[in-house]
């Protein structure tokens, strides 16, 4: 009896283990039928005909695939109005979403259909329902340019200053792609004209970016002042010059813009005088560039040499600092790091931290242009305006710019006019090609009464730069105005010593012919160390190298 009660027992255990069991499996759906995907799969492949049987069938509207997508949103997406209607009528949910909130109205306005904007809304169709990134309809119709559709979206409730999560808002989107009369539909539905994204964008720098001076005209007329910022605190002036948009930059000026308005400490006389985009790395990969080289943002964009020179005059006249120094600290291999070493990096030619240069700095080093290295005689455009005339120079020392404001590691506009600051790696070249432009500002530097022989910090000087560089031209001009020709830098080597081959950023670059025509100049040969001695003595502390 006890063995009877014992196994009865063990059965109805298991017989709750298996109920248990089977209550599991039908919660989770292990069981549960397949959902019918006959509808969604025919109006995902264009199949009308089997659309219009399994609705007529009966056959769920509403059944979704994987991702969230329904018949309705294909439709949608293939712009077929037969089909929207067909399964509007048989109850299909207007506003079902997928997984990243795409709706039905949502393609429509990606296809600027505003016949199927209309039968959705009618639909009842939310005109507010946005995507994960918070982009809604009018966002989208707004970008593709159909002022129709924009015109049902506002019609029908939707928010004209609805915000993705950048903070981009429809009239941006407009005013990016040059939709004028769809930007003056949103001003009218009382579009904020006065806002900006999150990283610092305004609808006006939308239209600065593109050079776009006829949205401006609407943005101002609708309230916008030329010298409002953005939320960080960038100002449209200078943020069209570094986008090489001269004549929008003008206009501005010509409506008021402070002459002395900035971005990230970069002043639009800076912008004009020559390429800022090495004191605008931080900036631009704060705001989007992708990338370790942020700084590179700008590369292939210049204003001319015409008007930079026209711009330089302008904004004198309307009362730019004309020795105002740059506000940020940068360094022209910033891939290198931060210059926490200023002029004594060893990667680096001759510069440190470059806070302080002023427009008259910024020209003269733009001036030398990209000889023999990074761009140039390679085919790349120079970064650095290259463009930039010698008479840009001519005006900022006429208006009086002072030739001796330095940046903050002691370098001055005479040193990077001749070469100071430029890596160079033409491997096997004898020497660099030349550069009339160097030649030219170097000139006009001396003539302005620079002084030649000026040391910065690590003691290097504008001859040093021309050797570095390997512009022998711009060697023979200093050396006949009085260069010394045995200066020697912080770690002792003369001209001559750069030349013979100097570490040159990550590379090591030689000038043997111009090492030989510093030789026939008078240089002292036996001062200093060899470059190649100098390479593998470069952590070895400078005073024992001349010793």
């Amino acid at each position: 009896m006890e063995t009877e009660n014992v196994e009865t027992e063990n059965v109805m255990k298991r017989a709750v283990v298996v109920a248990v069991a089977l209550c599991l499996v039908g919660s989770s759906g292990g069981w549960a039928a397949e959902p019918d995907l006959r509808l969604v799969n025919a109006a995902a492949a264009q199949d009308k005909a089997a659309a219009r049987t399994l609705v007529k069938q009966g056959v769920n509207v509403n059944t979704a695939r994987a991702d969230g997508a329904t018949a309705l949103l294909w439709a949608a997406h293939w712009d077929d109005l037969e089909l929207v209607d067909l399964l509007l009528k048989a109850g299909a949910n207007v506003n079902a979403a997928d997984d990243h909130g795409v709706t039905a109205l949502t393609r429509a306005a990606e296809n600027s259909s505003p016949a199927v904007i209309e039968r959705l809304l009618k639909a009842g169709a939310n005109p507010n329902l946005a995507e994960a990134s918070g982009r809604t309809p009018l966002m989208i119709a707004a970008e593709t340019g159909n002022l129709e559709a924009v015109k049902q979206l506002i019609a029908n409730g939707a928010n004209v200053n609805a915000r993705t999560d950048t903070g981009s808002t429809a009239i941006m989107w407009s005013i990016s792609e040059g939709h004028q009369d769809v930007a003056q539909v949103l001003i009218e539905g009382r579009a904020d004209v006065r806002t900006s994204t999150n990283k610092g964008f305004t609808p006006l720098m939308f239209a600065a970016k593109n050079g776009d001076i006829e949205m401006a005209k609407l943005l101002l007329k609708a309230g916008v002042s030329v010298n409002e910022t953005g939320s960080d605190g960038t100002h449209v002036l200078p943020y069209a010059l570094v986008h090489a948009q001269g004549d929008f930059a003008k206009f501005v000026i010509e409506q008021g813009a402070d002459p002395n308005s900035s971005i990230a400490g970069v002043r639009a006389l800076h912008a004009a005088a020559g390429g800022v985009d090495v004191w605008l790395g931080d900036w631009y990969r704060s705001h989007g560039a992708r990338g370790q080289f942020g700084a590179f943002y700008g590369m292939g964009r210049g204003l001319s040499a015409s008007q930079r020179n026209e711009l330089v005059k302008l904004l004198i006249a309307k009362g730019a600092n004309i020795d105002a120094p740059v506000e940020g600290s940068a360094m022209f291999m910033s891939y290198i790091g931060y210059p926490k070493k200023g002029a004594f990096e060893p990667f680096s030619c001759g510069t440190g931290d470059l806070l302080g240069a002023t427009p008259l700095w910024v020209a003269a080093y733009a001036a030398n242009g990209n000889v023999g290295g990074f761009g140039g005689d390679r085919g790349l455009p120079d970064r650095f305006g290259a463009e930039t005339p010698v008479d840009v120079l001519k005006t900022l020392l006429a208006a009086g710019a002072d030739h001796r404001k330095t940046s903050v590691d002691g370098t001055t506009p005479l040193m990077v006019a001749a070469g100071l600051g430029r890596c160079t790696f033409t491997p096997g070249a004898k020497r660099a090609p030349r550069s009339a432009g160097a030649e030219e500002a170097v000139t006009v530097l001396l003539h302005a009464g620079a002084d030649i022989n000026a040391v910065n910090e690590a003691d290097f000087t504008a001859l040093h730069g021309a050797a570095m560089r390997g512009l022998n031209e711009v060697i023979q001009i200093l050396v006949e105005k009085g260069a010394k020709i045995d200066a020697r830098d912080f770690r002792g080597r003369t001209a001559y010593r750069l030349a013979e081959g100097s570490k040159q950023s990550f590379q090591f670059q030689a000038f043997p012919e111009t090492a030989e025509f510093i030789k026939g100049l008078g240089a002292d040969i036996n001062l200093g160390l060899a470059g190649t001695v100098q390479e593998r003595l470069r952590d070895i502390a400078a005073t024992q190298q001349q010793q």
